[in-house]
């Protein structure tokens, strides 16, 4: 049996996410015969059919789907081993997701400190909803991750926290309305207000918003009152509205901040390393 090529299966791993041969070349930057005739070599060296083709649809065969698993075993290792070969994490590039309730208060100074101390290091920042993140951080499409806890846990992913985020109950000071506004579907800050045992969960509003931004928006227009991270507040996102207090008698709600990696990340070391700016910036919040 002749070994597979690596591009073959790159080719197989995107028919699989597409199910759609043009599309799959497209994300590939091939055309759709180069792709075509990838995934036929494939099947040739593997001796066995690994997807059924009509003019409308990709049919994945059972042994199909179990060489897909296979296949993203292989590409996992050889990006292990690609990075294995980048002896010099600090002047490499990396690329670092971060939820939205948290980016816009850690980053600023977690950016400039990383850069103080690694200036040959070049960060790419995604930004995205817990879920879209931790499967990039599956795929090793993300060194790692900046996420917000208690978060499912996976076999295959290390959650490491680094510092505790208070929730604080903020409303307007006219208010009589106590309707409980939250982000919309997909915050992970969504969950972990309504998984506290002290929220009533009757008084949650119709509304959703998708930032914390038109949360406070929201607030103060007396539409309800709502829970925001304390980074935010320390951050200055209450500040263009004098009206706005916090509610001080509430019951504390907090969550916890630090990063997902994959498990067996070769830099792991190097990741933990970065984290530690994030703790210098909690404690400069606090």
């Amino acid at each position: 049996m002749i070994i597979p090529s690596i591009k073959n299966l790159n080719y197989l791993l995107a028919l699989k996410q597409h199910l759609h041969f043009s599309k799959a070349a497209k994300a590939c930057f091939v055309s759709q015969s180069t792709l075509s005739a990838g995934i036929n070599k494939l099947e040739r060296d593997l001796n066995i059919q690994l997807v059924e083709r009509n003019n409308k649809s990709v049919l994945f065969t059972p042994l199909g789907e179990k060489v897909v698993k296979y296949a993203e075993k292989v590409i996992v290792s050889m990006q292990d081993l690609v990075a294995v070969a980048n002896l010099n994490f600090f002047e490499s590039t990396i690329t670092i997701g971060v939820i939205p309730t948290i980016a816009a208060y850690l980053l600023p100074k977690f950016v400039t400190k990383v850069k103080q101390k690694y200036p040959k290091l070049k960060l790419i920042i995604i930004e995205d909803t817990s879920q879209n993140l931790l499967l990039k951080v599956e795929q090793l499409k993300l060194d790692f991750a900046i996420f917000a806890f208690p978060f499912e846990e996976k076999a295959n992913i290390v959650q490491t926290t680094i510092f505790e985020d208070d929730l604080v109950l903020v409303k307007h000071k006219d208010t009589q309305n106590n309707d409980l506004l939250l982000l919309e579907q997909g915050h992970c800050l969504r969950s972990h207000i309504l998984d506290n045992s002290h929220i009533d969960k009757t008084k949650v509003s119709q509304y959703a918003c998708a930032s914390l931004e038109t949360l406070v928006t929201m607030i103060n227009m007396e539409i309800g009152v709502s829970f925001l991270p304390k980074i935010a507040i320390n951050s200055g996102i209450l500040d263009k509205y004098p009206m706005l207090i916090i509610d001080k008698n509430q019951a504390k709600l907090s969550r916890h901040i630090g990063i997902i990696t994959r498990k067996n990340n070769p830099n792991q070391d190097n990741i933990l390393a970065l984290s530690l700016f994030l703790q210098s910036n909690a404690k400069n919040s606090y």
